[in-house]
Formats: C-alpha cells, sequence, structure tokens
C-alpha cells in the first residue's frame, strides 16, 4: 500500500511538473492592479462595514403613461451619501471616495446595470430602477461599474446620486420598489 502511494505521488508530481504552458499557448495576459487603502471614513455616521448605513429614497408616485417607450425615464429622485464628518479625523483629505454596488444583489440586472423590481402581486411591471451620477447623469451600471469619484476636504465628502425608473416598455402599475447593498471605496 505504501509503494501504491509513493507512485502516485510520483506520477502527480511528474504530470503537474510536465504542465508547463508555453508563451505560445497563451490567448493573453490579465494584469490586476489596485492599492490597499487606510481611510475609515464613517458611513452615513456609521463605522465602515458593517452594514449600519441605511438610505432610504423615496422615488414616489409616476405616471405609467411617462414611461411607455423603451427607455423612457421619469420619477428622478437626487440622494446624497454621506462620507466622514468634520470629526472623523480618520477619514483622510485628499482621498476620493466612490459608491460601489453588490454585485450580488438578486434584485440586480447584470446586464442592464439596473434593479429589478420586487416581485409578487400588486407590483409594477416593466420598469427598473437605475441610479445615475448626479454631476453629468450618466447612468451607473451598477454591475461593472462605481460612481464617480469625489475627494475628501475637511474629512468628509458628499456622493451625490439621482434614482429614477427607467421603461423596459410599456410600464403597467403597481408598488416599484428595490433594494441593493453598498459600500465605498477609496482612491
Amino acid at each position: 500500500m505504501t509503494r501504491t502511494r509513493i507512485m502516485l505521488a510520483v506520477a502527480l508530481t511528474l504530470g503537474i511538473a510536465s504542465f508547463n504552458a508555453t508563451s505560445a499557448d497563451l490567448d493573453g495576459t490579465i494584469e490586476f492592479t489596485g492599492a490597499l487603502s487606510t481611510s475609515t471614513c464613517l458611513i452615513e455616521g456609521h463605522p465602515p462595514g458593517q452594514n449600519l448605513a441605511k438610505k432610504d429614497v423615496p422615488l414616489g408616485g409616476v405616471e405609467v403613461g411617462k414611461l411607455t417607450a423603451v427607455g423612457s425615464t421619469a420619477g428622478d429622485r437626487g440622494f446624497n451619501i454621506t462620507i466622514g464628518g468634520a470629526n472623523d479625523l480618520t477619514c483622510e483629505d485628499g482621498k476620493m471616495a466612490r459608491v460601489g454596488f453588490d454585485v450580488t444583489s438578486p434584485l440586480l440586472d447584470t446586464v442592464t446595470g439596473r434593479l429589478n423590481i420586487d416581485g409578487g402581486q400588486d407590483t409594477a411591471s416593466n420598469v427598473q430602477i437605475e441610479v445615475i451620477n448626479q454631476d453629468d447623469g450618466t447612468p451607473i451600471h451598477m454591475f461593472t461599474d462605481r460612481s464617480h469619484p469625489v475627494e475628501i476636504r475637511n474629512h468628509q465628502a458628499i456622493i451625490p446620486l439621482i434614482a429614477r425608473y427607467h421603461s423596459l416598455g410599456a410600464a403597467t402599475a403597481g408598488a416599484a420598489n428595490s433594494r441593493i447593498g453598498f459600500n465605498v471605496t477609496y482612491d
């Protein structure tokens, strides 16, 4: 039995050692870049990384007639994510803060980057919720993108965003609620 284990170990070692892809076998290179940050700013007045920051954005009622055409939008509501504060000395001035979104959210449409509406009775259909950068109105693809960066000054930053309804075509009336987790990253 011991001899069998030794032979198996030798065979595996030789097999692994013999797999050595040459540059002719490669199709490309993936380069990973990043940085570790010392910024630990408060998020909406709460310590980071604990999922304590809650933000309610009431989109209110919008007539379905405004959302009949594919790609039409309505119900723009501005909101801010507040980073740090005057007394938050661990929030480093000069860093750039951005909001990113939970790509594992079950309501996130990974193709459109927008949020699907909660399912169930009496819910709207053919509509999603979109988040855009307030400074220039560009939509944020919540699966692949983050918000525009905002510089931390005086130990604080405010990241301005807008949420709105985005039609998938002939929206129907009903409740239109959704949610997604977020985090703040620093450059």
